[in-house]
């Protein structure tokens, strides 16, 4: 008959290597894990869809020496997503239709994925807290071990560990150390969404690429690694060659010597090695489909893939079949000749007092009471001989060469890294630069402004602007301890058409040596000034130089702070920020309504800078939750906490603070304590990017924790879980059109969370700020001076 259309052997018959094993990164211990785990109820929740895979545990076990036994009897097919194996002269197929009706899993062609369902959408907070907290990262190791608890486990989450467990511990494993991936734990954040899918030929597909990939040098190897669920393989064969089941061995667990529920069975491999000789030994080419559900039939109703290639030896090999050829071993020709390595015997290891070392072998005819003369000339010719005759010198040529080539590589990669370091480091003087001598601008203005001052005050005589001499003379006010001041001794600031311009309050500023940054900000018309609310321009007329207001905590500001809040929030004097942080904070939650309490707290930026100052000190700490943090700042929570009968966690959810960036922009800080998440709201997240800010916020996310537990008001805070924060960065915010809004969004936004949440802060836009601005210098005003326009 003729043979030469059928597809030829890898390794030609009988020159098979003899490798030692498959290496496999899953276990099968996991099904055990999952079986005593789950509840009856629970179990019957993922039987559907894992049923199958639960019953695989009274199979026999896996075998790495048999699974390298079989891919070593590959047939050389084309085709990219089926291999063929001969056993006893007869070939049989592993393909994804296989796979599926040994492992009873969904196999249906992989569906257009939602990212909405394997990623979390902005402001929501990622389900990885909810299932695992402040954990980092979760191997298959972990969540085992969590199983192997269940009581202190709820229902819901034994389900779900078991699933990925089951999917990403056993189905989809790619390395020992393999992390869950968040995408799968946001899937299963609808549990059927995550039973629906196809795991089946998810876990087909990586077990087949890696088949695929592996060349036949590597076969030929001792041990060979492969990705995904290879003990399919070795189950299709099990249904493949029913007489293999006769070399089932007893059921033992050597753990548990017997006694287990679940025991291991195992397979008598010399039995499978007779059996491979016999040519009479029944083997089916493609096994039937087994007709116990029609979830099983639901699931192999599509095995077809839109790459797949076609191959003649195949489908001639199929049409034998059909016609009822009876294959034999030598109808299956060609394949790899002595691939298989003779095995070095192991090298000698010589004893010399305390050290030991590893001596070469030497010839046979050298023995141990030969002169070291002798010897020294006979291992001088072996050496010569290595490097003339021996065929083993063009290896050692070639390795040489191989290691070569990587050292000039490897040359080329540092010098890569090299060169992107010097440019991070160019780029960081160029910045440091820039603000160097804005500082210095801004000092030469600020001493231009004095002098000119001082000059007006000589030449007019009267310490007032020649364009208000005519005005009524000013008299000094006094720190706002008498907070309010005369009206007669109160200055008007009015243009033309009776409302405050730019330019008059430039000049009114100049007299208490007010500077103006960002001037670009400013009204440039008297129009834009008539935009201000009746209460601002109240305010303004209000406002004199030389007054001070004690706003509380030790800040002071004077008039020109309080004028410029609806222009700038100076970066570089946080003392205005932390102003308008506890203005903003006396107002909104000691009028708050009880019904709608918003559960925050407002820090000052100061609360940061605190555990900054002392981070070195706590990376150094090697126990930390020891780690005395600043007395003041932790007195000063605590002192809120009773002033205003609430305590974190238990009355208070959120955390707000203002956060300053290099001294040149403002960004909001929102630490959640319920989901142990650090979230950032940026104004202007083109300014610097996630990967940079993230390690300028490591700190508090690291010391957050300690901190909590330090301050310990009640139970909950005295148990805060040390893992640092999760970090987050909200870029879906507005963006300010000009670096000097970014003060005033942040506090927009740390107002709009509070009361509303994320539905809130998406509303905010740069058209409220110029207002709200204004109500907040108004309200500043009257926190330290009473209601503007009372008698």
């Amino acid at each position: 008959m003729d043979n030469h259309g059928l597809p030829s052997r890898l390794f030609a018959d009988r020159e098979e290597p003899a490798g030692d094993r498959v290496n496999q990164y899953f276990k099968l211990n996991t099904i055990r894990v999952v079986l005593r785990a789950l509840q009856p109820e629970e179990l019957e929740q993922i039987r559907p869809v894992f049923g199958k895979l639960l019953e695989m545990y009274a199979k026999p076990v896996f075998s790495g020496k048999l699974t390298h036994f079989l891919l070593t009897r590959q047939l050389d097919v084309v085709r990219r997503h089926e291999i063929w194996v001969v056993f006893a002269g007869k070939p049989f197929r592993f393909s994804l239709r296989e796979f599926g009706i040994v492992t009873g899993l969904n196999c249906r062609p992989l569906p257009p994925l939602d990212q909405s369902l394997v990623k979390c959408p902005p402001g929501v907070t990622p389900y990885w807290f909810t299932l695992f907290g402040g954990e980092e990262f979760v191997t298959a190791e972990m969540l085992q071990a969590k199983l192997r608890r269940p009581r202190a486990l709820t229902s819901e989450l034994r389900v779900k560990y078991a699933c990925l467990l089951l999917v990403d511990g056993l189905l989809c494993r790619r390395s020992f150390n393999m992390k869950i991936p968040k995408e799968h734990v946001e899937m299963i954040r609808s549990l059927d969404v995550f039973l629906n899918y196809p795991w089946g030929r998810y876990s087909f597909d990586m077990t087949m690429q890696c088949i695929k990939s592996r060349a036949v040098n590597q076969l030929a190897q001792a041990t060979v690694a492969i990705q995904g669920f290879i003990h399919a393989l070795q189950l299709v064969f099990v249904e493949a060659v029913p007489e293999v089941l006769d070399a089932v061995g007893d059921a033992t667990d050597p753990e548990s010597g017997g006694e287990e529920l679940f025991p291991v069975i195992s397979l008598k491999l010399d039995k499978v090695w007779d059996l491979d000789v016999q040519e009479e030994v029944q083997v089916l080419p493609i096994i039937p489909a087994n007709e116990e559900g029609d979830a099983v039939d639901e699931g192999l109703a599509d095995c077809s893939w839109s790459d797949e290639v076609g191959d003649p030896s195949v489908e001639f090999m199929l049409r034998q079949l059909e016609d009822g050829v009876v294959f034999k071993r030598d109808m299956f020709v060609g394949g790899f000749r002595g691939l298989a390595a003779p095995a070095q015997p192991p090298a000698r290891v010589v004893k010399k007092g305390k050290r030991k070392c590893i001596a070469k072998l030497l010839p046979t005819e050298m023995s141990n009471g030969e002169a070291s003369s002798s010897k020294k000339l006979k291992m001088r010719s072996q050496r010569t001989k290595l490097a003339c005759g021996d065929p083993n010198s063009k290896l050692l040529a070639a390795v040489s060469s191989q290691i070569r080539a990587g050292l000039k590589e490897s040359q080329s990669t540092v010098y890569a890294n090299l060169c992107i370091d010097i440019k991070e480091m160019e780029l960081r003087l160029q910045q440091s630069f820039k603000q160097n001598v804005f500082s210095v601008v801004s000092e030469y203005l600020a001493a231009k402004d004095t002098v000119n001052t001082v000059i007006g005050d000589v030449g007019s005589g009267g310490g007032l602007p020649e364009n208000h001499i005519n005005q009524a003379p000013v008299q000094p006010q006094p720190l706002v301890s008498d907070p309010y001041p005369p009206k007669a001794s109160t200055p008007t600031l009015q243009g033309e058409n009776g409302s405050s311009t730019a330019a008059e309050i430039a000049d009114k500023s100049s007299g208490s040596d007010t500077v103006v940054e960002f001037s670009e900000q400013l009204p440039d018309s008297a129009a834009e000034a008539d935009s201000s609310s009746d209460k601002f321009k109240l305010l303004i007329s209000h406002l004199v130089p030389t007054m001070e207001f004690s706003v509380g905590e030790g800040l002071v500001l004077k008039d020109k702070d309080v004028l410029n809040i609806p222009i700038i929030i100076p970066p570089d004097s946080p003392q205005v920020m932390d102003s308008c942080v506890l203005v903003m904070r006396d107002s909104l939650f000691n009028n708050v309504d009880p019904a709608s309490d918003p559960r925050a707290e407002f820090m000052r930026s100061n609360f940061p800078g605190s555990l900054a100052v002392v981070y070195s000190k706590f990376k150094k700490t090697s126990r930390k939750e020891l780690f005395d943090f600043d007395p003041e700042v932790l007195d000063a929570v605590i002192d809120r906490s009773k002033l205003n009968g609430r305590e974190w966690i238990t009355h208070i959810d959120c955390l707000y603070f203002p956060f300053n960036i290099d001294k040149n922009r403002w960004i909001a800080v929102m630490v959640n304590l319920r989901n142990h998440v650090l979230t950032v709201f940026d104004p202007n997240a083109d300014a610097c990017r996630g990967s940079r800010l993230k390690p300028q916020l490591d700190f508090i996310c690291e010391m957050f924790p300690y901190f909590v537990r330090k301050v310990g008001l009640n139970d909950l805070m005295s148990s805060f879980s040390l893992e640092p924060l999760a970090f987050n960065r909200d870029t879906s915010v507005v963006q300010a059109s000009v670096r000097s809004n970014t003060g005033i969004l942040s506090l927009l936004f740390i107002e709009a969370h509070a009361l509303g949440g994320l539905e809130k802060v998406y509303q905010v836009n740069e058209s409220a700020i110029r207002p709200r601005a204004e109500a907040l210098a108004v309200e500043l005003y009257e926190h330290c001076c009473g209601e503007l326009g009372a008698d």
